[in-house]
């Protein structure tokens, strides 16, 4: 008999995934588990709709307020502690995937196979759109870059053929990931103060300094559907901002500290170009909150607060006879051989354009700037 493993899903408003998701871990070819689904206060329905479809198949828990999703896990992972079953494994799932059905033994025998693994993480593709198509296969942290350095992003498996081998990392998305309990005892529960994005990031990070290793097992595979909906405001673009501050705050150099300095004055530089007021706004209440430790769910009902609507980007519309050039950076890749030409625009792969003059004219201005920038976050005793 396999170790026994508990299954935990975390859930809030998302009733449409959330069905088919638990589907997809009661028709797994492992059956020595238990179903602990946590509905982090949803107003859509979920829970009534978890306790009519499954009944008493599943264990499913309330909580009284959303608590994010590392806090939604931690829920599920103390009560599966608590139960005294004594679960070897602990299967992490987001509400937004569906599991093939050979996905979760091969995480558990992957684990068994591989006894200094602490974390294993599953193949994610695309749900929809993209048919064989990775959407990520675990993925390193880039301290000289101050960001992550996803592995086999977008790889098209039909075109270049299957991903077999598993490959070390340095963390996989909790969306999908088995865990070893012991390992959880020794390193601790998610720190709930991420309460969305980095939370993974951090976990798998604190269990390589226990001395645990972190796997992306080639055989499971989980279709996840994140990114399909779009962007309703900009809480998502705070969080990511603030707990990246924090993670590399917390563990990187100064030198760490200075690129990833620099890449939020970028963000704000490029968003006062094209008047993009609210997420400029937003993203440096992010880096502040970030650099003071400010961790947990965040308020936006001040008055003082930025707006969390989204803004309508104001680019560039030339005339017919407008040469547009593809850039990496519509600022910092401007050259001053373009900068006489007034038919020559930049575009990115964001969708953003820009005259090649005002492009030049912002890249002189830059450096200053961003002097400017640092020094008054130095007066803050932020840096």
């Amino acid at each position: 008999m396999k170790p026994q493993t508990a299954v935990i899903i975390c859930n809030w408003n998302k009733k449409d995934y959330l069905l088919p998701c638990i589907d997809s871990v009661l028709n797994q070819t492992y059956r020595d588990f238990d179903l602990y689904v946590v509905d982090n206060a949803s107003d859509d329905g979920s829970a009534h709709a978890v306790k009519q479809t499954y009944g008493g198949r599943i264990n499913l828990i309330e909580n009284e307020t959303n608590k994010g999703g590392s806090g939604g896990f931690n829920t599920g992972i103390s009560a599966a502690l608590a139960s005294g079953k004594g679960y070897e494994f602990l299967y992490l799932l987001d509400n937004d995937t569906r599991a093939e059905d050979g996905a979760l033994v091969a995480l558990v025998d992957f684990m068994i196979k591989h006894p200094e693994a602490g974390i294993a993480g599953s193949k994610l593709y695309y749900m929809v759109n993209q048919p064989g198509t990775v959407q990520e296969f675990g993925a390193w942290l880039d301290w000289e870059a101050a960001f992550i350095k996803p592995n086999k992003k977008n790889y098209s498996e039909t075109s270049h053929g299957e991903i077999t081998e598993d490959i070390e990392v340095d963390y996989v998305p909790a969306c999908s990931l088995i865990t070893r309990t012991d390992a959880v005892k020794k390193t601790g529960l998610l720190d709930e103060s991420y309460f969305l994005y980095w939370d993974d990031m951090d976990w798998a990070w604190r269990m390589k300094l226990k001395g645990y290793k972190i796997f992306g097992a080639a055989k499971s595979k989980v279709f996840h559907a994140m990114g399909i909906s779009s962007k309703k405001d900009l809480l998502t673009t705070y969080y990511f901002w603030k707990n990246r501050v924090r993670f590399f705050r917390k563990y990187g150099t100064a030198a760490t500290m200075d690129t990833l300095l620099g890449d939020v004055f970028t963000a704000i530089y490029t968003c006062a170009a094209f008047e993009k007021t609210n997420t400029k706004e937003i993203i440096y209440r992010a880096a502040i909150d970030g650099l003071k430790g400010i961790g947990g769910r965040a308020d936006f009902n001040k008055n003082t607060d930025p707006s969390l609507t989204l803004d309508i980007s104001k680019n560039f519309v030339g005339m017919n006879n407008t040469r547009v050039i593809k850039v990496g950076h519509v600022i910092l890749d401007a050259r001053e051989a373009d900068a006489g030409d007034g038919d020559v625009i930049y575009a990115d792969a964001y969708g953003n354009t820009i005259a090649a003059t005002e492009a030049w004219k912002l890249k002189l201005a830059y450096p200053a700037a961003k002097a400017k920038f640092v020094e008054n976050l130095r007066r803050q005793n932020l840096v």
